[in-house]
Formats: structure tokens, sequence, C-alpha cells
């Protein structure tokens, strides 16, 4: 069962249209937390290298026109700095698929191990949360889906927090630029 668990995980970011979530809840009932949050995180961190890769031989087709050019440069431009932490919360939350992940990171220039590295940290949290919820559930007397809720505010929480200092070190930075220290 830990095989057909682990092939599920490495496609999850290629081509199975269903929800991480499902996947890992599935494979905590059969194989339990420890092995479904191993086995999930290592087949889905090379799923994303998988994707990411076969993306980068498509994008450079795709991107061959003026107008692409422009709107990809556009799309730089809006995510600026923070698209590794915009990658990292698209990772973890569940609102674009990975492979519009993998797709869009390839397009935004970030490299494979920037990518990878991202994306170890991004479904160490998914699936940790999702593999162990029970468990930390029943520590605090709640249920599963529950305690997700819970992880997922406190995530929502940490990123708003991360912003805030984020644009904190940014105001800081560009005085620097102005100032010339």
């Amino acid at each position: 069962m830990w095989c057909v668990y682990f092939l599920i995980c490495v496609l999850l970011p290629i081509c199975v249209p269903v929800p991480e979530t499902a996947v890992v809840l599935w494979g905590t009932g059969q194989i339990g937390s420890l092995g479904a949050f191993f086995l999930g995180v290592t087949g889905s961190v090379l799923g994303l290298a998988i994707m990411y890769s076969l993306s980068s031989l498509i994008a450079n087709r795709i991107s061959r026109g003026k107008k692409e050019q422009r709107q990809l440069a556009w799309l730089r431009q809006l995510t600026g700095r923070y698209r590794f932490w915009i990658l990292g919360i698209l990772l973890i939350v569940p609102l674009v698929s990975d492979e519009i992940l993998c797709a869009g990171s390839v397009f935004l220039k970030i490299s494979l191990p920037q990518f990878l590295k991202i994306g170890i940290i991004a479904k160490i949290i998914s699936i940790g949360m999702i593999a162990f919820s029970e468990f930390f559930g029943d520590l605090c007397g709640l249920r599963r889906w529950q305690m997700i809720a819970v992880e997922l505010l406190f995530m929502f929480l940490a990123s708003a927090a991360l912003q805030h200092f984020c644009k904190k070190g940014e105001a800081n930075y560009h005085e620097r630029i102005h100032t010339g220290c």
C-alpha cells in the first residue's frame, strides 16, 4: 500500500486532479501518520521536480513572442521580491494547483534548486499539518477538521506577520539606497 501512496504523491503535482489533503488523509489511514508524512513529502517533492523540469522544456516555446515577454515582465514586476514567499504560501494553501505553480516558477525565473528548497519546506508544513492533525487534535481535544482549520489560521497569521516585517525591512532598504548608506 505504501508504494501506491508514494506513486500518487509523485503524480499529484504532475497530473492527478485529487486534492493533496484527500491523498494524505487516505495515506494516513493506510500506513500511519509518520509513513504518510515521510513518503508524502518525498513523493511530492519528487513530483514537483519532475513537473518543474517538464515546464521548463515547454516554457521556452511559450515565451518566445513579444506579447508573452511583456506579460512575463509584468508578472515578475507584480510578484517582485516576494515571489518566493508567494510561492511558498501557495504550495501550502491549496488555492492554485501545483502544476500551475511549477510552470509559473519557470516563467518567474526561479531556479530549480530555489524552487525545491521552497517546495521541501512547504510540503513539510502542508503534509505535516494533515498527517499529524489527528494527533495534535487529540492533544488539544479537537477533531481533525477543527485542527486543520486552526493550523490554517496560524499559517495565515504567520504569513501576515512575515509580510509586515518584510515591509519594514523593505522601507529600511529603500532608505539606505536613497541616503547612500
